[in-house]
């Protein structure tokens, strides 16, 4: 080889494919051997190559390349050689096994395929089998379902519809319940029935689908519920659990009308466990304490609300809530509060009728908690049970907490089991927990109903058993009603639940008990123990006159109870006949009998079944009747032809109607024939017993009355029992001395008296909370708070519900006055003066105010208006007369009467007199007793009545002792018909209190309501009220009878304007009253009190506000202005009667001025002036019906009654009244006039006697003094305190 051979070859074109496809494997060692000088070489490499030429370095690469390959090759070759023998035979070994491994593939997918086919038949027998499985575990649930809910699917089915039913009702249900909430809670039980009755009428009327009658209580909550509110102490009557949803329910903040305070218990019992907290507006923190509780949102309850609230809280009534970023705030004033969504407020009050106003009513909801008589006596009879059964009332009470404990768990279970009913999913047999759950309340649901059952068989026997006490609780809620109802008498007589439960329970522990004693005499023994120790407790606190109000409306209500007295009788022993017209009913047949007790009789016999033709009986036995009617005590006599056919009450029926004076007299013996005689007997004031009654926290309240000072014994008390009194007279001012008293008090166990404290009524609600704040371990047990008080319808009523009440009156008659002075009286008052006519004046000044207190009590026949002489006036009186004779004996004078007389009866009494007559009344008491005849041996005050002689005390004392109890009349210088005039008083005053006192609610007689009465009472009304006048047609008439330059003709349009206006009125309140009736218009306050007063048959306030005409009852009322009408209409249109009835005269003193006028228009000729004119009266031998012509000058009056005499016609002059004739018919009097200076009367035999409008002998009813002749001393006539009167009624 050699360059020029490489050349050509490396030139050729296909150079680098033959380098590329060179046969590398043909290279043999002779070939390397010529190569190897070259590859040997030190140059031949790639980098020294390439210094010449790239592609010489390139080929140089591929020889060296080439060499490494054939090298390599040497040794590779002989393998590859092996490798392709071994390949071949792995060839034909790979033929074989692929022939084999096809075999195996063959066999391998025939078992793959048949294991696929055994995989198919065990997944189908798996899931064949878990289908058997569940089907299995089905049927076992269906079977526990069917079982579970065996004696359901009837139920269900039935609910089903009846929530269909439900559901299709909810809207009027929800509206009715709503409407419930809102409206009917300040009004009770029976007013409630009523107005959910008219909402759910109004539902009707609308097509509302509606619960024909509806149960709230079950509609708004559930009997758990109800239960859980039993056990925290609300009473489970229907109308506290209706309390309880409104509470709990409304939307509003409640307001509780709590006076017996069993809501507020309620709410503490329920919400102590929230943080509650108690207040009061009047406290100091109120206001700290309100935002406490919003900030925290907690309860808080402000008590002893009044009917106005501080309008700082109406933002917190009224909800005001804002929010201000993530907090809620209420802006109280001027500052913002937190407000926290849990807070709750409740509002409570004392006041047992309280009126709130429309936009208080409007904020809260109002809620009349008044406890009610069923509700009260299922407390009473629990008591009762924990006293004589206490096992009994113990099981009981267990088998209520566990009654209550397993409706909670059927609920529960009902209410789980249908809430997974509701949400579960897919099939229900294959819930397992669910049909645990069923299975589980199955078997609870079995044992609580078997419990339920068992309860329920027990809770009967319990019932059983319990029902045997029941007129034990029975009797106690009659007796705490009647406790209630004599706070409407005074409010002073308020006594709380909780004193009269404390009474209760006293009564069952101390009342007659033996071991083998029977139950029935156990029961009989408490109630007369209870009726007979509640009574005591009540009447301790009772002023005298309203004692035997207790003691008769006591009986009524008992007998009532027992249904052997009716309400009808009740209501005729009230009102009798006082809302009859006596012009449109049968004419009385009877002269003698007095009009009022004609209309009485009527009522009687249409209410007296028996009595039913007493009218006739009149008639046919007018004289035995009469003969009755003039018996001194006709109560002890028989009634003439009834006597077998009346009961006790029909009795005392006939004598109310008939003598009036008799009934009270009647009424003792009814009420000691009913309950008792001890009853009806007095019983003295026991201080001492009554004041270890009391305690630390209990004070004893004195009501005062007119003479009453119990100051001495509550001193004389304290000296027996050595304790210290500290006393102190309320007024302006002296609340911190009052306080530091208290505070000793508290601390030194020393007595505190307030006194007068109606002086300070504010400082009284401080005591109340100072007294209930006390705590036990910080007062001495010592202490005792005596309060003196006049009754004051704004004193606490807390206070007086916590505290014992006494009244301590002094004792009535002139025995009882004398025994008062001389025991006030001692040795050294005789004989400070050593003159003998000393004691005598002294015993004398004593019987004298004696007689004018005692005389108080024939009212205005006594005095016109009833003065408070007490013994004050006494004792300034007695140091005068002392002072005097003193001085007249150092200057050797007698002693001057005539200054005595002055002293003592203008000035020292006369100090409290306002009425001219009462002050010519006492001092003609001076007169006949401040003289020197009573120092005659031989004086007498009256036949039986002297003056006791001696030196020494004891002989007055015993002198006195030796009086007789009861006064005759005439000691005062009354007739003796005072005394009937007396007893009539009292027992009008009996009635009408009693009448007072009467709830404003329920039906009457017959059946019907007292909206019904009063409708058929304002029909009979409007059917004789008269037409209104014509003002035109009266102008006319007047014109015609002389116009108006007569004065009489003046008076006459002046009392028809007015008459008019009471016909206007009376018209449009009647129309008024019968719309708002029947609910067309409100029943506003003055139309509420029209229908008050109709019932009651009283004349309402706004009738006597403009006719001035003052009645004791609508009946007599009607016929005066009917008879007004008469007078003033016949006047009109046929001119001037010939008798003026001067009753029938708004304006009596303007007739009689116009009378006056008229004379001296008849006498201008002579110069008369008004001025110098009086009015002259001379007493005619005529009747009204006698006179045929009016006088020349001047009028005849008819009309007039002589109040405490008669008039003599044939004599011409005053002598006494007949017997049992109270007021005497005058006959018809000559009212002229004449000068002044030209007047001639004889005053020892003319009586200037007062002429009023009615009885009531007060300034405004005065008209003008008449003189009427007399034979006998004036003096005589001015103490049997004789006037003129134009009605008698």
């Amino acid at each position: 080889a050699s360059w020029s051979f490489a050349l050509p070859m490396m030139g050729k074109s296909t150079f680098l494919d033959d380098i590329l496809n060179f046969d590398r494997d043909a290279i043999n060692d002779e070939t390397i051997d010529l190569l190897y000088p070259y590859l040997s070489a030190d140059d031949f490499t790639y980098e020294d190559a390439k210094k010449a030429s790239g592609n010489v370095a390139g080929l140089c690469t591929w020889i060296r390349a080439m060499d490494m390959y054939t090298t390599i090759a040497k040794v590779v070759k002989p393998k590859m050689e092996q490798l392709r023998v071994a390949e071949g035979k792995l060839k034909v070994a790979n033929n074989k096994l692929a022939k084999a491994q096809g075999e195996l593939d063959g066999v391998q997918n025939e078992l793959h395929s048949m294991q696929q086919q055994f995989d198919n038949a065990m997944m189908e027998k798996q899931k064949i089998q878990e289908d058997a499985d569940a089907t299995q575990k089905r049927m076992d649930s269906a079977n526990k379902l069917i079982n579970g809910l065996s004696g359901e699917r009837e139920r269900w089915n039935k609910l089903y519809e009846d929530f269909a039913n439900e559901i299709r009702r909810l809207t009027g249900d929800v509206a009715l319940s709503c409407a419930f909430i809102e409206y009917v809670g300040p009004f009770n039980a029976e007013f409630r029935e009523t107005l959910l009755q008219r909402f759910y009428d109004d539902c009707q009327a609308r097509k509302i689908p509606v619960t024909n009658n509806l149960s709230v209580t079950k509609f708004m909550a559930d009997e758990s519920t109800v239960g859980d509110w039993a056990l925290e102490g609300l009473p489970s009557d229907e109308l506290s659990v209706q309390n309880g949803i409104m509470v709990t329910r409304s939307s509003k903040w409640p307001l509780l009308i709590d006076p017996q305070g069993q809501g507020l218990q309620w709410l503490k019992n329920r919400e102590e466990v929230n943080g509650l907290k108690v207040t009061q507006l009047i406290e100091k923190k109120f206001r700290n304490h309100l935002e406490d509780a919003m900030m925290m949102g907690t309860p808080l309850i402000i008590e002893n609300v009044e009917e106005e609230l501080d309008p700082i809280i109406d933002p917190v009534l009224d909800k005001q809530v804002q929010k201000k970023g993530k907090a809620l705030v209420i802006v109280l004033a001027d500052k913002e509060v937190e407000y926290t969504s849990t807070f709750k407020l409740f509002l409570t009050s004392k006041l047992a009728n309280p009126h709130f106003s429309p936009e208080l009513c409007a904020q809260l909801t109002v809620i009349n908690f008044t406890v009610t008589i069923g509700g009260l006596e299922q407390q009473l009879l629990a008591r009762t049970l924990q006293h004589e059964r206490a096992e009994l009332e113990e099981q009981r009470q267990k088998l209520v907490e566990d009654v209550n404990s397993n409706q909670k768990i059927l609920k529960q279970l009902e209410d789980d089991l249908l809430f997974r009913l509701a949400n579960s999913t897919g099939n229900l047999l294959d819930d397992t927990e669910l049909m645990d759950v069923l299975n589980n309340t199955k078997t609870t649901s079995a044992e609580v109903k078997e419990k339920l059952a068992n309860a329920a068989d027990t809770d009967k026997r319990i019932n059983v058993a319990r029902e045997e006490y029941r007129p034990v609780a029975t009797r106690g809620s009659l007796l705490y009603f009647l406790v209630t109802d004599m706070a409407n008498i005074n409010p002073m007589y308020q006594t709380s639940l909780v004193q009269f439960l404390a009474l209760f329970d006293y009564s069952i522990i101390n009342s007659e008990k033996s071991a083998n004693m029977l139950a029935s005499k156990r029961i009989a023994s408490i109630i007369e123990y209870m009726t007979f120790y509640v009574t005591s407790y009540v009447q301790r606190g009772l002023f005298e006159s309203h004692r035997l109000v207790w003691v008769l409306m006591l009986t009524m209500k008992i007998e009532s109870t027992a249904d052997r007295l009716s309400d009808a009788y009740i209501q005729c022993l009230l009102k009798a006949g006082g809302a009859l017209d006596a012009k449109s009913e049968r004419e009385k047949t009877a002269s003698w009998l007095p009009d009022a007790s004609w209309l009485n009789l009527i009522q009687l016999s249409r209410t007296v079944l028996a009595l039913r033709d007493v009218c006739d009986s009149f008639s046919r036995n007018e004289q035995v009747w009469k003969a009755w009617y003039d018996e001194d005590a006709p109560e002890l006599g028989k009634v003439p032809e009834y006597e077998d056919r009346l009961e006790r009450f029909e009795k005392l029926l006939v004598v109310r109607c008939l003598r009036e004076d008799r009934t009270l007299l009647s009424v003792s013996s009814y009420i000691s024939d009913t309950i008792g005689q001890r009853y009806m007997d007095s019983r003295p004031l026991d201080l001492r017993a009554t004041e270890e009654e009391a305690s630390a926290r209990c004070p004893l309240i004195a009501l005062l009355s007119q003479g009453a000072d119990p100051t001495g014994i509550i001193m004389e008390l304290a000296k027996r029992k050595k304790k210290q009194v500290q006393s102190i007279s309320m007024g302006q001012g002296q609340e911190p001395a009052a306080r530091k008293l208290i505070a000793n008090g508290t601390a030194q166990g020393s007595w505190v008296m307030l006194q007068n404290c109606h002086l300070g009524l504010k400082y009284m609600v401080e005591v109340e909370q100072q007294l209930i704040k006390l705590e036990e371990e910080h007062v001495n047990h010592d202490f005792r708070l005596w309060i003196t008080v006049e009754p004051h319808p704004k004193f606490p009523i807390g206070l007086l519900q916590i505290s014992i009440k006494i009244t301590n009156e002094p004792p009535v008659g002139i025995r009882a006055g004398l025994k008062g002075s001389y025991a006030w009286l001692n040795q050294d008052h005789l004989d400070t003066v050593s003159q003998p006519q000393w004691k005598t004046m002294l015993y004398a000044l004593c019987f004298m105010h004696t007689v004018v207190q005692e005389r108080r009590k024939f009212g205005p026949l006594g005095f016109n208006v009833p003065y408070e002489f007490n013994q004050s006036d006494l004792s300034a009186s007695v140091q005068f007369m002392q002072n005097h004779l003193n001085e007249v004996e150092g200057k050797k004078r007698p002693v001057d009467w005539i200054v005595v007389n002055y002293m003592v009866c203008e000035v020292q009494y006369g100090g409290k007199i306002t009425d001219d007559y009462d002050r010519r009344l006492f001092n003609t008491y001076g007169q006949a007793w401040l003289t020197s005849r009573i120092l005659s041996a031989d004086f007498e005050f009256y036949p039986g009545y002297r003056i006791p002689v001696g030196s020494d005390i004891e002989v007055f004392r015993k002198y006195i002792e030796e009086l007789p109890y009861n006064d005759n009349p005439e000691i005062f210088g009354l007739h003796v018909n005072a005394d009937l005039a007396y007893r009539t008083l009292q027992t009008s005053d009996v009635l009408t209190t009693i009448l007072d006192s009467q709830p404003k609610e329920g039906g009457g007689s017959g059946g019907l309501t007292r909206e019904e009465q009063v409708l058929k009472i304002v029909e009979d009304l409007q059917s004789k009220l008269p037409s209104d006048y014509n003002m035109d047609e009266k102008a006319a008439c007047i014109k015609a009878i002389g116009g108006m330059g007569k004065p009489l003709n003046i008076c006459l349009s002046q009392e028809i304007d007015r008459l008019q206006k009471v016909l206007t009125l009376v018209r449009k309140m009647l129309a008024n009253l019968k719309l708002a009736i029947a609910g067309t218009i409100v029943m506003a306050p003055e139309l509420q009190n029209a229908l008050d007063s109709l019932y009651l048959a009283r004349v309402p306030e706004s009738w006597e506000k403009v006719s001035q005409l003052i009645m004791p009852n609508i009946g007599l009322w009607w016929v005066n202005v009917l008879s007004r009408h008469e007078q003033l209409y016949s006047w009109m249109k046929n001119n001037r009667p010939n008798c003026f009835w001067l009753t029938g005269f708004f304006n009596p003193q303007g007739f009689l001025t116009a009378n006056r006028q008229e004379v001296c228009r008849k006498h201008v000729k002579e110069n008369w002036a008004l001025d110098d004119v009086i009015s002259t009266y001379e007493v005619q031998k005529q009747e009204k019906d006698e006179v045929k012509r009016g006088p020349e000058e001047g009028v005849f009056i008819f009309g007039f009654y002589l109040d405490g005499c008669k008039w003599d016609k044939e004599k011409n002059r005053l002598v006494d009244s007949d017997p049992k004739v109270l007021y005497a018919p005058l006959p018809v009097i000559s009212i002229s006039a004449c000068l002044q200076s030209a007047k001639k009367a004889d005053p020892q035999h003319t009586y200037v006697c007062p002429l009023y409008k009615n009885p009531k002998r007060t300034g405004l009813n005065f008209i003008a003094p008449v003189d009427l002749r007399t034979e006998e001393s004036p003096n005589k006539w001015i103490l049997r305190g004789v006037c003129l009167l134009c009605s008698k009624d």
